[in-house]
């Protein structure tokens, strides 16, 4: 694995005058792409880009950004099919990594291109994946995630989502964490009409008497995570070093079948 880490650079809050300039953070994005050992055609493959025109569409913002939405929402579906218990049937459900290793894939290319809306859903699938193989630490990441994704009451979806992964806290910390910690944050769940399975449900949708996500502030001084840092391109360094470590895998396999 490379050593080399991408340079930090904060996703702005949308009350940070940055957050108006869409190319604010482009240098650091600028930074990775020129890293020599940039897997270009390895990203090219997974967000489905001809890889032919990998290096140009992804150094264009807003064809990179449309080709992880495309590729969002193609892995949201073939997710849908294995959880209804269906063989997924497009290129992507059959990847050997699907469905993790491709959900961490996407929303590490999510933040990198600084699609913040496409972060929340995927993210909280891959939570629940972790947690269901027994990774607690990885599942704990994934909900912060989430929650730093959501913007406090703009979309009552984006809502769901964070209060879902919030319900899946209580899990992690119920088997991994302080049991005190647990139970504080069950509580808030109730305060707020909110289901403590919420995360169970594959799209989850919040009941009509529930409130709105109140940004990870709960009774009894926890303070709220999206207050205490942001996504970071730092968060994602190990995506990229995953990828080309991938690489190195398959060329060093290709080189010993060309060698016998």
């Amino acid at each position: 694995m490379s050593d080399e880490q991408i340079p930090s650079a904060q996703i702005p809050s949308p009350q940070d005058p940055g957050a108006q300039n869409p190319s604010a953070l482009s240098p650091a994005r600028d930074a990775a792409l020129d890293r020599q050992d940039f897997p270009y055609l390895r990203v090219a493959r997974r967000l489905g880009i001809d890889p032919a025109d990998a290096e140009l569409v992804l150094r264009d913002d807003g064809a990179a950004r449309a080709a992880i939405a495309r590729s969002v929402q193609e892995y949201l579906a073939a997710d849908d099919e294995l959880r209804a218990g269906r063989a997924p049937t497009t290129a992507m459900g059959r990847d050997p990594d699907f469905p993790t290793g491709v959900g961490m894939a996407l929303v590490g290319a999510a933040v990198l291109w600084e699609a913040r809306d496409l972060v929340p859903r995927v993210a909280l699938r891959v939570a629940k994946d972790h947690y269901e193989d027994g990774v607690d630490e990885l599942a704990g990441s994934y909900i912060a995630l989430v929650q730093e994704s959501v913007d406090p009451g703009e979309d009552s979806r984006d809502d769901a989502v964070a209060w879902a992964a919030q319900s899946l806290l209580v899990a992690v910390l119920q088997r991994s964490g302080p049991p005190a910690q647990a139970d504080e944050i069950a509580r808030d769940l109730a305060a707020h009409a909110i289901p403590i399975d919420l995360w169970r449900d594959d799209d989850p949708s919040l009941p009509d008497d529930s409130m709105a996500w109140h940004g990870g502030a709960f009774v009894g001084g926890i303070p709220p995570r999206r207050d205490e840092r942001s996504l970071s391109y730092e968060d994602v360094h190990d995506y990229l070093d995953m990828l080309l470590a991938e690489t190195r895998r398959q060329h060093e396999a290709e080189a010993e079948g060309d060698d016998r």
